[in-house]
């Protein structure tokens, strides 16, 4: 099938996801092995293949998306030996919104449906309707809980907008106008240069992850008015950041090239 493709000079898009943002890159096979394939990419995709060893490959001419294993790359020429091809899994791909991953240790306290209690969870990943959880094994209370199981959330998320706030200079003169301050969310408990966003949700998915100890809990939840423009704002900066570090990485690989040859 891939020789079909190469033959065609058909698109191939490469796919991998960093810090939960999708990464991909339009390109054209320019040749195929008995058990491989070549390929050129951008230096951003380079850098991602690098760090992560796989790629997936999407195409209107493969029936799947497939995942592959980096065999080689060449820093010199920009492309990419791929191998071990095999389908990805069905969830691979689908995402309608964009996800990010924290860069700090947020924490979340969940209240289930049923329960007096509040359990606490750190942020994997969150878009403007879903967020993942991960939960400490021996306090996620698997009898409680099971997918469409509701609860309410409360997530301590950095204030990008007040931190910009203190970083400009207060100006001074007659001229200047007085408006109120904006009403965001809040909560005495939060830290500063944080602000506290409520949300409701419903389980989607459990299941324990790999070796941590730990269970990882997708849900969706429903962010509203304020709270839902805060976490488009959280979500925005940490798509610009989280693409700045690739860029640092690229730079990074690419300088150092001469001793990974």
């Amino acid at each position: 099938m891939f020789r079909q493709i190469l033959d065609d000079r058909s698109s191939i898009r490469l796919l991998n996801i960093y810090k939960g943002l999708p990464i991909t890159h339009e390109t054209k096979l320019v040749a195929v092995g008995n058990s491989d394939i070549q390929v050129p990419g951008n230096r951003s995709h380079i850098a991602c293949l690098y760090y992560q060893g796989e790629s997936f490959l999407q195409s209107s001419a493969l029936p799947n998306i497939v995942r592959s294993t980096v065999k080689s790359l060449n820093l010199a020429q920009d492309y990419a030996i791929l191998t071990d091809f095999e389908v990805a899994g069905p969830m691979i791909g689908k995402r309608e919104q964009i996800r990010v991953e924290p860069d700090d240790t947020l924490i979340a306290s969940i209240q289930f449906r049923g329960s007096a209690f509040e359990f606490m969870g750190s942020l994997a990943d969150v878009s403007v309707s879903g967020v993942s959880l991960l939960f400490e094994d021996f306090l996620f209370p698997t009898r409680l809980v099971q997918p469409g199981t509701e609860f309410q959330m409360s997530l301590s998320i950095p204030d990008f907008v007040a931190r910009k706030m203190k970083k400009i200079p207060p100006r001074t003169g007659s001229d200047v106008r007085k408006f109120p301050a904006p009403v965001r969310p809040y909560s005495a408990n939060g830290q500063e240069g944080h602000i506290v966003i409520k949300a409701g949700g419903r389980v989607v998915s459990i299941r324990p992850e790999a070796d941590s100890k730990r269970y990882r809990m997708s849900a969706q939840v429903f962010f509203k008015d304020l709270s839902r423009m805060v976490i488009l704002q959280y979500i925005s900066h940490r798509q610009a950041e989280i693409i700045n570090d690739l860029r640092i990485l690229s730079e990074d690989l690419y300088n150092r090239k001469d001793f990974l040859r």
